[in-house]
């Protein structure tokens, strides 16, 4: 486990790496949206304001497009610009670009649009509690274990369990920046984003042939992603493609921090529905029923696939005997949802792992009771029919209540809160997350990666993955210095361009470093025993005539792996990350607040490539969950959206706790996700926590003081 320092680092303290909004060309023109400040409805008249001479502005809309108004998603059903209907506060009606960037916001809130409104969805509860929202086919799981005990002596259980909207907050807005050359008829790309061959597709839907060729970079710097620049970024690419052929300028949008969280992409909301029925002698799981639903928003784009892993995640990490697992899209008119650090997952663990200390607390089992006596151990089976191949979970069950001390902790809370006023608990979660598309997803991906050897004796390294502040380029680097054992400072990454990096896939999925990253690092073997060298930089320097040469390799499944898309059966992801988390919280009852006090975690990830990038992803990740758990509420003031941080309460340094984490198994050949699994248990845990505090079963997120008050206002009448 090396903490090399990251390749970027200098570049971005000194300010030399430049941001989307860094970059400039000659005669570029600035571009923005004119959105739709209605939920759902018909556009009646578009009026321009008179004082404006039109000539000086680039403004398209439906009709300008040469090619097709779809953005290409799993499911293409979102238009670029809106024609007369409106489905969602924030869909964009039109682009618009002008040479002075003040200028051309002036003009268009000066645009006045008419509307007919109609009624519209916009409460997550609403949305999901009603069958008639609905959208596209079940997702369905059947799993029964007829080996297993039965017994009459079942305890039966029913939960429900609402989470909401989370804003991504990423450092850097949305933008990108298009430039058309008509002598080739190329139309380039640059912007901040995730899956530049994403945004590839979706600028050929939009332009057509009306361009010949469609170039995607990424630029220099990235701010931030977290899922949230997957798949917005080929709307608003689209659209800045647009203006660029229309004024035969480069044109560059970047959003504002405002609109940015009034319309693009946020966590899906999820209703969970958990039936249970429970061996009250042992706290053996015997059957559960478990529907899942999210809120797609106003269009289903990517929630197919966000929906899959969820119900793929939704048992846990634990052996149910029989097992029932229905998935459902609902539609609402908010912007879509879409991809978000945990991709479904954390939805799912919320729900199952509050579930079971809602049944501990009910039969007078424990948590760790209830843990231990459903964990999935090696060789049981998952709701898919995926056998435990490895003991691990289990593994990081048992150090992380050994390093925490939680069986002590637990008595002497409950000592400690029959005499104070402010009451501490403490929280027990499991999780589990599946490593690379789901499924058949990474066969059908093909992802290809690209090595060259350079005169000099560097190693340029061409993949699409992008760097986005999580350390990714770094780490890519070291995995192939140290198989081709050369100074990492000769290793480099190219900036991600789709007309020079192989299609590696997109940077989502913690797919990264365990799909792509042991991919090179495969390609770096395969070059060492082709080449045979004892020193490569040796044998370059006498070999001159030889390079630059360039090696690729393409991914390839394991072939004993097999995935029913229509049953969910079989191997949903060849590798899970697993990790066990215990979490001590205070709380205040004069207040109705809770602080977080102390965090254990436990990772299996495999090997670990460089230890301080990893420790900052963990770091990060329940940063991110306990803002989700505790204060992030996108609609608590009402809709619109929150219009910035003033009131939208992301967590501070704080409300940070104190961290401990360990990683185990770091001597594995294979280095596993790492990205998202710290987004999936700390909200559970928090919640666990404050039910052994206060005895109060809260099952909707987040756990913030108004919600706690309308609980106990309850409990108590």
């Amino acid at each position: 486990m090396k903490s090399e320092p990251r390749k970027d680092a200098l570049a971005k303290i000194t300010g030399k790496c430049r941001f989307l909004d860094d970059y400039s060309c000659e005669n570029m023109l600035h571009g923005y949206l004119l959105y739709a400040t209605i939920d759902c409805g018909k556009i009646v008249n578009i009026s321009f304001p008179n004082d404006y001479d039109l000539a000086e502005f680039t403004i398209v809309q439906t009709a300008d497009i040469p090619g097709e108004n779809i953005v290409p998603e799993p499911v293409s059903d979102q238009p670029f610009l809106a024609d007369k209907a409106v489905c969602h506060y924030g869909q964009v009606i039109m682009g618009i670009a002008h040479a002075d960037l003040q200028t051309l916001k002036k003009f268009i809130s000066a645009i006045e649009v008419e509307y007919e409104e109609e009624e519209a969805i916009i409460d997550v509860h609403s949305c999901l509690d009603d069958k008639a929202n609905q959208s596209g086919e079940c997702m369905h799981i059947s799993h029964t274990d007829r080996n297993k005990e039965k017994t009459d002596n079942l305890k039966h259980i029913e939960d429900v369990f609402y989470t909401q909207h989370q804003e991504q907050a990423y450092l850097e807005p949305q933008g990108m920046l298009a430039e058309y050359l008509p002598q080739s008829s190329t139309m380039k790309i640059t912007g901040t984003m995730q899956c530049p061959f994403f945004v590839k597709s979706a600028v050929q839907m939009i332009m057509g042939k009306a361009v010949k060729n469609v170039i995607v970079e990424t630029s220099e710097g990235i701010g931030g992603a977290f899922g949230g620049k997957e798949d917005f970024p080929n709307l608003l690419a689209g659209i800045t493609a647009l203006l660029a052929y229309k004024s035969q300028q480069p044109v560059k949008i970047v959003l504002e921090r405002s609109d940015d969280i009034l319309i693009t992409t946020k966590r899906h909301p999820s209703r969970v529905a958990i039936v249970s029925y429970t061996n009250m002698l042992t706290g053996k799981l015997q059957a559960v029923n478990i529907d899942y639903r999210l809120d797609a928003g106003a269009y289903l784009t990517l929630s197919p696939v966000v929906l899959a892993r969820g119900i793929l995640h939704a048992g846990g990490g634990y052996c149910l005997p029989r097992c029932e697992i229905s998935g459902y899209m609902h539609k609402s008119n908010t912007p879509p949802n879409g991809a978000f650090r945990g991709f479904g997952a954390p939805q799912a663990l919320f729900a199952i792992e509050a579930h079971l200390d809602n049944i501990g607390k009910i039969i007078g089992k424990s948590p760790l009771e209830m843990r231990l006596a459903n964990i999935l151990r090696l060789h049981d089976t998952m709701p898919s029919s995926q056998s435990m191949k490895e003991d691990h979970l289990y593994e990081c069950l048992q150090k992380v209540i050994e390093i925490s001390d939680y069986k002590n902790k637990r008595l002497e809370f409950e000592q400690y809160n029959q005499n104070n006023e402010i009451k501490k608990g403490i929280g027990l979660a499991l999780a589990l997350h599946g490593g690379g598309y789901t499924g058949n997803g990474e066969k059908v991906l093909q992802s290809k990666v690209k090595l060259r050897l350079e005169k000099n004796g560097e190693v340029q390294i061409f993949v699409a993955n992008v760097e986005m502040g999580q350390g990714a380029h770094t780490t890519l680097a070291q995995m192939v210095n140290e198989e081709l054992d050369i100074p990492l400072e000769k290793v480099n990454v190219q900036i991600p361009n789709t007309s020079l990096t192989p299609n590696s896939g997109p940077t989502v999925a913690s797919r990264t470093i365990y799909i792509v990253g042991t991919l090179l690092q495969k390609l770096a073997a395969q070059i060492k025993k082709e080449i045979n060298y004892e020193s490569l930089e040796e044998y370059i320097r006498q070999h001159q005539q030889l390079f630059p040469q360039e090696f690729e390799r393409s991914f390839i499944p394991d072939p004993e792996d097999s995935f029913d898309e229509k049953t969910n059966e079989g191997t949903a992801y060849h590798d899970f990350s697993w990790a066990a988390c215990v979490l001590e919280i205070e709380y205040d009852p004069l207040q109705y607040k809770i602080k977080v006090k102390k965090c254990w975690n436990v990772l299996d990830i495999g090997r670990v490539i460089n230890y301080n990038i990893a420790l900052g992803q963990v770091y990060g990740g329940i940063t991110q969950a306990l803002g989700w758990a505790l204060t992030e509420d996108i609609y608590k003031k009402g809709y619109p959206r929150s219009k910035g941080f003033t009131d939208y309460t992301l967590p501070t340094t704080e409300d940070m706790p104190e961290f401990q984490v360990e990683f185990i198994h770091t001597d594995s050949a294979i280095a596993k996700g790492l990205g998202e699994i710290p987004m999936d248990y700390p909200a559970p845990a928090v919640r666990n926590a404050f039910l052994q505090a206060t005895g109060i079963m809260i099952n909707d997120l987040p756990l913030s003081p108004e919600r706690i008050m309308k609980a106990i206002n309850r409990s108590t009448l």
